[in-house]
């Protein structure tokens, strides 16, 4: 079967209303992209929660996808109508063979070499060389595949700091992948907290697949037990308004890890969090920073 897609070209401002008038014109899918993607004008678009901005940029694709039954002029005619004052030009016409569409989306997720020694895989991929510490994870509702910058500066964190004896509790755990490692670097006791159901359904699922014991805790129910290590990978506005929580969750002369952090973003979390650790960059990558910090007597 054959889909009919419809590409037009529009303002950031303009992309709400076209793809409302998609919707009620018949198409089965929306898919809005930078129109900019790959070029020097390409930008990059970073929320945090309570942030109220449009999902669109400067210059957008919407792409309208449709049954190949589907009449390209009279889908136009509504649409124009649906959006007037606002002017269209007439769109691109494509067609969509019908595919494989599981097997399309699993090849995007390859094999991640986080290190010499680590190694994620997706369950479906057949991977050839060996890694001493693989982790098995699917792409799913929880945020850490291991292929984002702030993921892999931790685990490199971890991979260079964990000992046998460390406590850790990964806040913010996600899909789990940090306190996985963290097991399998060899560390005690790894309590991940998340206010997530989704994510701690998923950290559930990914420990068991992965043969490593963990405590999954909700952070609604609260947690005051210090650990050696404590690791956020989220986001700054939480990480600000989680700071004297996490301090407390640090025992003395222990280590908390930061990241979900960019660059311009790193002093003011550095000069909050100095008040309890003596902190400082780890590494960066990207536009990412990974920050380190030793709890003060």
């Amino acid at each position: 079967m054959a889909w009919l897609a419809l590409e037009f070209s529009v303002r950031g401002v303009d992309v709400d209303i076209l793809s409302d008038a998609l919707f009620n014109a018949g198409a089965i899918s929306v898919d809005v992209k930078d129109a900019d993607e790959g070029s020097t004008e390409e930008q990059a678009i970073y929320l945090e929660p309570g942030e109220d901005a449009a999902l669109s940029w400067g210059h957008n694709i919407v792409l309208g996808l449709f049954d190949k039954d589907a009449m390209a002029d009279q889908i136009f005619s509504i649409v124009t109508d649906a959006v007037a004052p606002l002017t269209l030009s007439k769109p691109l016409e494509n067609w969509i063979d019908d595919q494989d569409w599981v097997r399309l989306t699993q090849q995007q997720f390859e094999p991640i070499r986080i290190s010499k020694k680590l190694r994620i895989s997706p369950s479906w991929s057949d991977v050839t060389d060996s890694a001493e510490i693989d982790i098995v994870l699917d792409p799913g509702l929880a945020f850490g595949t291991g292929s984002h910058p702030t993921t892999q500066l931790c685990l490199r964190w971890l991979e260079e700091n964990i000992t046998r004896r460390d406590s850790i509790i990964d806040y913010g755990c996600g899909s789990g992948v940090l306190g996985i490692a963290a097991r399998k670097y060899g560390a005690g006791k790894v309590v991940c907290i998340d206010i997530d159901e989704d994510s701690l359904v998923a950290t559930r699922y990914n420990s068991e697949r992965n043969k490593v014991d963990l405590e999954v805790r909700s952070a609604e129910r609260g947690y005051h037990i210090p650990g050696d290590v404590v690791i956020a990978n989220i986001l700054p506005s939480p990480l600000k308004v989680l700071a004297p929580l996490l301090s407390r969750l640090v025992k003395p002369g222990g280590k908390i890890v930061l990241s979900g952090i960019l660059e311009d973003q790193s002093q003011g979390l550095i000069d909050l969090y100095s008040q309890w650790f003596d902190i400082s960059k780890f590494q960066s990558m990207d536009d990412w920073v990974c920050l380190q910090g030793t709890k003060l007597a």
